[in-house]
């Protein structure tokens, strides 16, 4: 790849993303390391913010929440990194990240992927689109909590449906995981506000009544998901 095009953001987008990074780790052609296959459990922590870590992961399967002094600042889904944005070996991790369900993971250590990355002129790449995705993933949540508390539930559970959730033509259905718990310290509104605003939601028709799951009937959210699909395009464009 001619050099110049390197500080091209969609090829950078392209080329040195989460999925380009696995194939290289696991490439035997250019400096071998080795990678182990673990299982975790629901509710087990995978770092801690403030110690030290040995490893990164890549998500083969699952859901983890990524949290900031106890308040969850995000998720991380299959095909994504856990322990990227704190690579140097001697730094402390930034987050908490916890299984929310049974998951598959590959890990590395860090100082083998530091060893390999700096093998490559290009290698540094990896790590600053890691720091760009996930600047832009803050930006992102940021912009969903200004809001009062019930527009501010009812977009996020929008958003957390169309990244994480299935769909059909009339609804996106939330993992089962997205308890109202997890969904109230992720928009940082007390628990008893979220039920309380749920049942109002569900009673004006945003919401489906009675079931195990959160679902958000299409047809009532329209406004609430053309500012996720806008904020979706945004992303698009950014990288």
């Amino acid at each position: 790849m001619p050099y110049q095009k390197l500080f091209d953001k969609h090829v950078i987008g392209r080329q040195f993303n989460s999925c380009q990074l696995l194939k290289l780790l696991v490439g035997n052609n250019l400096y071998p390391i080795n990678h182990e296959i673990i299982r975790v459990n629901k509710q087990d922590v995978i770092l801690k913010e403030g110690n030290r870590h040995k490893y990164m992961y890549f998500i083969q399967s699952g859901l983890f929440s990524v949290a900031k002094e106890g308040r969850i600042k995000g998720f991380l889904k299959e095909s994504e990194v856990i322990g990227m944005t704190n690579i140097l070996v001697n730094e402390e991790s930034s987050f908490t990240v916890t299984a929310l369900t049974g998951s598959l993971l590959l890990r590395f250590t860090k100082e083998d992927v530091m060893l390999k990355l700096v093998h490559l002129q290009e290698g540094l790449f990896f790590l600053y689109n890691d720091i760009k995705i996930m600047n832009q993933y803050m930006i992102q949540r940021d912009l969903l909590q200004v809001t009062d508390a019930k527009d501010r539930i009812k977009v996020n559970i929008a958003y957390l449906g169309k990244l994480y959730g299935k769909e059909d033509k009339h609804h996106i259905i939330l993992p089962k995981v997205f308890t109202k718990k997890i969904i109230s310290n992720f928009v940082n509104v007390t628990s008893t506000t979220v039920y309380k605003i749920c049942r109002e939601l569900e009673e004006e028709g945003f919401l489906g009544k009675d079931g195990q799951d959160i679902e958000v009937n299409k047809e009532n959210a329209v406004y609430e998901l053309a500012i996720v699909d806008e904020m979706n395009k945004e992303r698009e464009a950014f990288f």
